[in-house]
C-alpha cells in the first residue's frame, strides 16, 4: 500500500491483524505506519481501540482458562497485557490527531499562525503546540513550513488564502469547456479545499482523496 507520500506501508489489514495475532508485531508496524502515513494519525484510533477490546477479550477468556491450567496464565498477560497497551495507544493516538485537526482549521481555514493564539484558543499549552506543530511540518502535513521562535509563529511556505465554505461555481477553462468546481472539508483533517466536481483530488496537508459530487 502506497503512502500519500509515495512510500509504502502496511496495510491497516495486516496491522489488524499481526496486532490480534501477535501485538508487538502489529504494535510496531502500526508504529512506523504513523511515521510515514499523514492521514493514519488522524483517523486509525477506532481501528486500535477495537484491536484492543478483542486483544482484551482473548486476555479474559485465557485468565478463566488459567483457573484450570495453569499454562493459560502466560497467555492471559500476553493478550490482556497486549490490550491494554493498545488502548492506551488508541486513546493517545485520537488525542494526537484531533489536536493536529484543531491546528490545520485554525491555520488552514482560519489563517492563524500565532503559537499563542493557537495555544489559547485550543486550551493546549504554547511548548506542547510548539512540538506538535514541529512533528507535523517533519511528517509534511506544512510543507516548507518553519517555526520562528522569535516571534512565535508558524511560518507557512506560501501564504494560505482562507477558502469560504460556499457551494459550487463555474468557469470558463482556457480549453473553452466549462469547469464546476466547489469547496469542500477534507473528511480527515478538516482542512477545506476547492476541488473540481466529479473529479478525485488529495487533500494538500494531509493526503486524504477528495471529490465533490
Amino acid at each position: 500500500m502506497m503512502t500519500n507520500t509515495g512510500r509504502k506501508t502496511t496495510s491497516w489489514g495486516w496491522i489488524i491483524f499481526w496486532l490480534i495475532l501477535f501485538w508487538p508485531i502489529g504494535l510496531l508496524l502500526l508504529v512506523k505506519k504513523l511515521a510515514i502515513d499523514k492521514s493514519a494519525t488522524l483517523k486509525s484510533a477506532k481501528g486500535i481501540t477495537v484491536a484492543s477490546y478483542i486483544l482484551m477479550g482473548l486476555g479474559a477468556i485465557y485468565i478463566i482458562m488459567a483457573f484450570t491450567n495453569l499454562e493459560m496464565l502466560a497467555a492471559a498477560v500476553l493478550f490482556g497485557g497486549g490490550g491494554v497497551v493498545m488502548n492506551w495507544f488508541a486513546r493517545k493516538t485520537k488525542h494526537t490527531g484531533e489536536r493536529y485537526k484543531k491546528y490545520i482549521a485554525m491555520i488552514v481555514n482560519q489563517n492563524e499562525t500565532s503559537i499563542d493564539n493557537i495555544a489559547s484558543a485550543i486550551s493546549v499549552p504554547c511548548d506542547i503546540v510548539m512540538k506538535d506543530l514541529q512533528k507535523m511540518i517533519d511528517s509534511g502535513y506544512f510543507t516548507g513550513a518553519y517555526i520562528d521562535m522569535s516571534q512565535r509563529e508558524i511560518i507557512l511556505a506560501r501564504a494560505v488564502q482562507p477558502i469560504q465554505p460556499v457551494q459550487q461555481q463555474v468557469y470558463l477553462s482556457p480549453a473553452f469547456a466549462y469547469v464546476q468546481e466547489a469547496v469542500v472539508a477534507c473528511g480527515s483533517c478538516g482542512a477545506r479545499s476547492r476541488v473540481t466536481v466529479g473529479r478525485i483530488s488529495e487533500c494538500e496537508y494531509c493526503g486524504s482523496p477528495l471529490q465533490a459530487k
